[in-house]
């Protein structure tokens, strides 16, 4: 049989106390050798910066001043484990007061920064907290309640659903299956409680933010109702006047452009009336003349739009036929006038020439 090893001079770890005081004297050690180490390591560098390597062991330059013998001589030199002590010296007295000025000058700063400090590490033992505790419920729930139950689908009134869920059995079944259904339904409550409470936190922040948002809105319709006031009363003492003055300067401007197609109204329809009259006494000249000037008004833009004259072009076509007419009878009337008399002339001068003898003829 082989012997059991001995626990002499073996450090027993019999609890978490024991692991913990070893771990932190572990850490301990080996933090402090590589303090020294560090320490050592800055030493030698600053010893390879104060030292001429060109110089020998001589202390002049020499063949034995090499890059080897440099640093084995400044690591041969055992760095000082403490700074030597600055001797002590009587300092004046001091008191919170002669800190003061620098005190309330960095004040302000200083609790900005805790106030910002504070803020951050409340932030983010919420943040912790919430990640760490929102939907573990959910978890819990699905662990201890059957997954039947969290279906979308789930409706007892199916009939697989409803016998999945309540299978058909004896008395003493049903009963623990009703203490099961109900030891399920407190599982969900209570872990739906634990959600809400983690969720708390967030829901009332939010909560405050709609009502400081709320108030905002408030005082900002507020504003908007004074600046329309403002507004308003800006509006009856500075701009009404002179938009009054605008507003009668266009109803002016309407009145006068109504005035003038009223008058070319009535011109036209004078007109009209003359233009019949001249034309029934076979006044060519003064017909032609109003015709001409109504011909002028069709082709400017004054009597467009106007639908009391849509056939004042087709008067003045059929004045101007009548006129051409008058015109026409007129000449064939002097023509054929003119030419009888002719003919009277012509007869006469014949019959005093027949009545002339042949012997006055002699004569003459």
């Amino acid at each position: 049989m082989d012997s059991q090893p001995s626990q002499l001079g073996r450090y027993t770890v019999d609890s978490p106390t024991s692991i913990s005081t070893i771990t932190s004297t572990a850490s301990f050690l080996a933090s402090s050798s590589l303090s020294k180490s560090i320490s050592d390591a800055g030493i030698q560098s600053l010893s390879s910066i104060l030292n001429n390597p060109h110089v020998g062991k001589s202390g002049v330059y020499g063949s034995d001043a090499s890059w080897v013998g440099w640093w084995s001589s400044s690591t041969s030199v055992a760095p000082p484990e403490f700074a030597p002590l600055i001797p002590n010296k009587a300092s004046p007295d001091l008191s919170r007061s002669d800190f003061q000025s620098y005190l309330s000058s960095i004040a302000e700063p200083y609790h900005r920064f805790e106030d910002v400090r504070n803020h951050a590490s409340k932030e983010e033992n919420l943040d912790l907290e919430s990640i760490g505790g929102q939907g573990e419920a959910l978890v819990a729930c699905l662990r201890e309640v059957p997954a039947l139950y969290f279906k979308e689908d789930f409706a007892l009134e199916d009939g697989p659903t409803f016998r999945a869920a309540c299978p058909f059995s004896n008395v003493s079944e049903n009963v623990v299956l009703q203490e099961k259904l109900s030891q399920y339904l407190d599982v969900v409550e209570l872990h739906l409680v634990k959600e809400i409470s983690l969720r708390s936190n967030s829901f009332f922040e939010a909560q405050g933010q709609l009502q400081d948002l709320n108030v905002k809105i408030v005082g900002g319709c507020s504003r908007i109702r004074e600046l329309k006031e403002t507004i308003r009363l800006l509006d009856k003492d500075l701009v009404e006047s002179a938009r009054h003055i605008q507003e009668l300067n266009a109803t002016r401007s309407n009145l006068l452009a109504l005035q003038h197609k009223l008058r070319v109204i009535l011109y036209v329809n004078q007109a009209l009336s003359a233009l019949k009259l001249l034309v029934a006494s076979a006044d060519c000249a003064g017909a032609l003349d109003v015709t001409d000037d109504l011909q002028h008004l069709l082709d400017g833009d004054e009597l467009t739009g106007l639908h009391c004259f849509r056939h004042l072009r087709d008067h003045v076509g059929a004045s101007i036929d009548s006129v051409n007419c008058i015109l026409s009878a007129e000449f064939m009337r002097a023509a054929i006038h003119d030419s009888g008399d002719a003919d009277v002339v012509i007869l006469s001068k014949a019959k005093v020439r027949a009545s002339i003898s042949p012997n006055e003829k002699m004569m003459k």
